[in-house]
């Protein structure tokens, strides 16, 4: 078997430049990781200036429903008082028509008799 023995100088200088590497890999994910903290810090403050228009924006909306509601019970009231109109004008209607409808009956009764 051909063995092959490694100095401590040479064992010192592998081990060094391996974690010299790792060392610098670890700064860089450190330095990313700071850059999300950043990310998400402005993403929070996002959140929150949303979260506060969406307050606001609710309670406009809650003033037009409420606005809208009054005037849809506006309408519907003029609805039901037009609807009572048309049922008055109706039966007074009815009643002229019975009124004309009378004497003409007594007309076409008339003439039937007398053309027999």
């Amino acid at each position: 078997m051909d063995e092959k023995y490694v100095t401590k100088v040479e064992f010192q200088a592998f081990r060094d430049g391996e974690f010299d590497a790792l060392r610098s890999d670890v700064r860089e994910l450190q330095v990313d990781v700071r850059e999300l903290q950043v990310d998400v810090r402005e993403l929070q403050d996002d959140v929150r200036e949303l979260q506060v228009e969406f307050v606001s924006f609710r309670e406009e909306v809650r003033g037009e429903l409420k606005a809208v509601n009054l005037r849809i019970d506006h309408l519907t009231d003029k609805v039901d008082s037009l609807s009572k109109s048309v049922d008055k004008s109706m039966r007074v209607m009815m009643w002229i028509a019975g009124v004309y409808a009378v004497p003409m009956m007594f007309m076409l009764v008339k003439i039937l008799v007398g053309t027999n």
